[in-house]
Parts: structure tokens; C-alpha cells; sequence
């Protein structure tokens, strides 16, 4: 099964047992800060609706098991869900969304900001990409989210 990570997921020794298989990207999505994270104390990443947009992450291969400790990981079915998107090379990719969005962004943490840059870059992102992410992750009000 392929997972397509696009948070701190993409961070070396987040996901140990998976292999990571490269750089990927789906369309008509976005980078949106909706949810609080009691872990972080701050907000965290998800995967939006967006048409005319892109977002890169990281895809590894998954086993059973992989996925029932990501699973628990992410909170499944109570803080994300697992959704298919589509990738750009035209397979199949399971990603996690938040489930309850909260109305406006919130701001991440300056420690997860640095976790997400830094598996960006691990996993070998285009540096436009890394480029664009330290600008949004560094910005303190972020705005709102319509989604």
C-alpha cells in the first residue's frame, strides 16, 4: 500500500518500519493548519480541498502492519481519516485529513515547523517547495481556512 506523507511524517524516524520511496505530489489540494494538536500544542498540518492546487510530500510502501501503527499514530477516526488521492503520476496513495477542521488556522510550533522542514528536505522535496514551506510555517498568523 502506498502512503503519501506531507507533514512531520516526512521526518526521518517518524514511519521506521516504511520505505520511503521518493518524492510525489497530488493536485487540487492544499496545505491548511486545521487542527490543534494536544501533542504540539499548536497547530498541525492536513490536506484540503483546493482546485488549481498542488501539494509535494513523501510516499512510502506500506505493510498491515505499518498501517495499523500509523493508524494509531494519526488518531484514525477520531482526529484524521484516511482518504485515496490521486497522485500525479497517475497511482493511488492513502493520506490522512483532519476530521473536524478547525474554523480558523492555527499557528504550528516553531519545534514542528523545523520537523516538517526537516523531512522535507530528508525526503527530497523540490527546494521551491522547502523554499514555500519555510516561508508558510514561519509565518505567525496564518489566516483562515475555508474548509
Amino acid at each position: 500500500m502506498l502512503y503519501f506523507a506531507y507533514g512531520s511524517n516526512m521526518a526521518r524516524g517518524a514511519m521506521p518500519e516504511a520505505r520511503l520511496m521518493g518524492p510525489a505530489r497530488i493536485h487540487g489540494y492544499r496545505l491548511a493548519l486545521t487542527r490543534r494538536s494536544i501533542r504540539w500544542q499548536a497547530g498541525v498540518l492536513d490536506i484540503v480541498a483546493a482546485p488549481g492546487e498542488s501539494v509535494w510530500g513523501a510516499l512510502f510502501e506500506l505493510d498491515d502492519d505499518d498501517l495499523a501503527r500509523l493508524d494509531a499514530k494519526e488518531g484514525a477516526g477520531f482526529a484524521y481519516r484516511r482518504i485515496e488521492v490521486d497522485l500525479e503520476d497517475g497511482r493511488r496513495a492513502i493520506a490522512y485529513e483532519v476530521i473536524d477542521k478547525e474554523p480558523v488556522e492555527v499557528p504550528p510550533a516553531p519545534e514542528y515547523s523545523a520537523l516538517v522542514l526537516a523531512g522535507a528536505r530528508e525526503c527530497g522535496l523540490p527546494d521551491d517547495w522547502v523554499s514555500e514551506l519555510e516561508r508558510w510555517l514561519a509565518v505567525p498568523d496564518v489566516g483562515t481556512t475555508e474548509a
